[in-house]
């Protein structure tokens, strides 16, 4: 095996950096072509996406032993696909607009799958490439992970899961996409190495394939410098870019009814932009509680860094978000030294293994939420001592160099198996229910 391991990652990310680079259309034609066919337009303005790939890539150029090629999903390219060199990373950018129209298109989801023209590109630059691994990043988003399927039989392709969307809980939260569904569940039974690092995802997992190598691989979190703000404008945040129910949006403002009784000039503020029915939601719970002067809605960011400035503004982070282990956000807000409430989930319980670090509430109990909200308003102390305990456990956990040392270690002996049937070194398997 040569020194410096040739790795693909394929994903769907976008940073200004990256963005500089492309040539990106108004999505005028798109939202047209979208109209058409009845489903919800898109803003024509491009935002940063998939902060954990951006964090990856940033962890990967900063070492001499790996030569990393990004394949990327892109809407809005005025071309298939778009190559460029930046910080000594190679970067394919493919086109995803056509991909995404045909799902609602085909009815049938292997048909939908076997047409999917993003497809026959990736594969095409991956040979070209020709890696000694795939990294996938997330199975779940079928119309780039599906490209994957049937590289397994060339070159060792590893999925890193981002959730599980065949969860049983989803269909609480909305509309299931049956395609994703479909080619997740083809990559979870077909692929031989995965990481899928949570007790709640590993379960579900396992029912589609019992025998695949599952290797621990820890996403990291990418922050920005900001600029600290002493006169805060808002007392707590909830921020998400998709504004769904599922991020606790709803769950956020019925606490507030209860918060602003004894607090009634507590400011709230909701960052994201809903879609038009939710939005009818949020306005009228806003409106029947009298909550105008307390509650500000601001659109989300385009590019992160200028969220994560806007995040200064606030005091407290309240994220009940309901499908997720453990939501980005929750770090980000830890980070930032926020005290953050957050709803029970098989995740959040283990950040306060070793001190408490965020206050959490029983899942849907917005009484308990809105409890918890009042004892950060009320409590200064205990929210001193949970900024001071979270941040000490963030900068351990996004340690830069340990994270990618993991993921290379995994690596490796994923080739080694591939190639020589070496076995895999036993304290390299991860199973996070203990057996």
């Amino acid at each position: 095996m040569d020194s410096k391991l040739k790795v693909v990652l394929i994903c769907h990310f976008s940073n200004p950096m990256v963005r500089s680079y492309l040539p990106l259309d108004n999505r005028r034609m798109y939202n047209f072509m979208r109209h058409f066919l009845g489903m919800k337009t898109k803003s024509g303005v491009y935002r940063d996406i998939a902060a954990w790939d951006t964090n990856f890539i940033d962890n990967m150029k900063m070492r001499d032993d790996v030569e990393l090629t990004v394949i990327s999903a892109h809407g809005g390219l005025k071309k298939s696909v778009v190559h460029f060199e930046a910080e000594g990373i190679k970067y394919y950018f493919v086109r995803c607009d056509r991909a995404t129209l045909l799902k609602h298109l085909i009815k049938s989801p292997s048909i939908w799958h076997a047409l999917n023209p993003m497809r026959p590109t990736i594969r095409q630059i991956v040979r070209k490439i020709h890696p000694d691994i795939v990294a996938l990043m997330g199975a779940e988003n079928a119309y780039y992970s599906g490209t994957v399927l049937g590289l397994e039989r060339e070159y060792p392709v590893i999925m890193k899961a981002q959730t599980i969307y065949n969860n049983p809980d989803r269909e609480k939260y909305g509309v299931v996409d049956v395609k994703n569904a479909y080619v997740e569940r083809l990559i979870f039974e077909t692929l031989d190495y995965v990481s899928v690092t949570t007790k709640m995802y590993y379960q579900l997992y396992r029912e589609y394939n019992k025998t695949a190598y599952n290797f621990y691989w820890s996403f990291g979190t990418t922050f920005h410098e900001v600029i600290p703000i002493q006169d805060k404008e808002f007392d707590f945040v909830n921020f998400a870019n998709s504004m769904i129910p599922a991020k606790g949006f709803t769950d956020v403002l019925q606490a507030m009814v209860i918060v602003v009784k004894s607090h009634p000039k507590a400011k709230l503020n909701l960052i994201g932009t809903p879609n038009i029915e939710d939005k009818i939601i949020y306005d009228k719970i806003i409106a029947d509680n009298y909550l105008e002067n307390n509650v500000i809605v601001t659109p989300f960011f385009e590019n992160q860094n200028d969220m994560f400035q806007h995040l200064q503004k606030s005091r407290f982070a309240v994220l009940p978000y309901k499908l997720d282990y453990i939501a980005s956000t929750t770090f980000q807000a830890m980070y930032y030294e926020m005290p953050v409430v957050v709803y029970k989930t098989a995740g959040t319980p283990t950040l306060n293994e070793e001190k408490e670090c965020v206050l959490i509430a029983d899942m849907e109990n917005v009484k308990q939420l809105a409890e918890k909200m009042l004892l950060l308003l009320d409590d200064e102390k205990k929210a001193s001592e949970l900024c001071k305990n979270a941040k000490e456990l963030i900068d351990f956990r996004n340690d830069g160099k340990r994270i990618s040392d993991v993921v290379m270690n995994n690596f490796r002996a994923i080739v080694a198996h591939f190639r020589y049937g070496t076995p895999i070194p036993k304290e390299l398997i991860y199973n996070p229910l203990g057996e």
